[in-house]
């Protein structure tokens, strides 16, 4: 299982929007059956390697209900903002934008296995 980060297709990423839309991909080689709960833990836009613009994020305490098949043609995607997870002042630049997320795979006896998933993407942002 893997997790690829897009670019808005058309989106002009600027600092003054306050936001910063990024399309998260998880897809898997093999079919594979993951929980619609998928927690953020990570959502974080680096400069030089340090930690400039974002959050770390607590796992929340809900449950998985329902479940959804991936696959390397069926993927899940998800739309988050960067920016709803900082209210600090967003300076123009290059950016490394990483991402990590928390994805639930059940298990026949109704318990979970977690499957931590990281990905990182460049971005300029003017």
């Amino acid at each position: 299982m893997r997790l690829s980060i897009h670019l808005l297709e058309g989106f002009k990423y600027r600092a003054l929007n306050k936001s910063i839309p990024i399309v998260l991909e998880i897809s898997s080689d093999t079919k594979k059956t993951i929980s619609d709960k998928i927690d953020m833990k990570e959502i974080m836009l680096y400069k030089n390697g340090k930690e400039t613009y974002g959050s770390f994020i607590a796992s929340t305490l809900s449950l998985p209900k329902y479940t959804f098949t991936i696959t390397e043609h069926t993927p899940k995607y998800m739309i988050i903002d960067v920016a709803d997870h900082d209210e600090s002042e967003l300076l123009p630049g290059e950016y490394e934008v990483k991402i990590t997320v928390i994805v639930y795979e059940p298990y026949e006896d109704g318990k979970y296995a977690t499957k931590e998933l990281t990905a990182m993407k460049q971005i300029a942002i003017f």
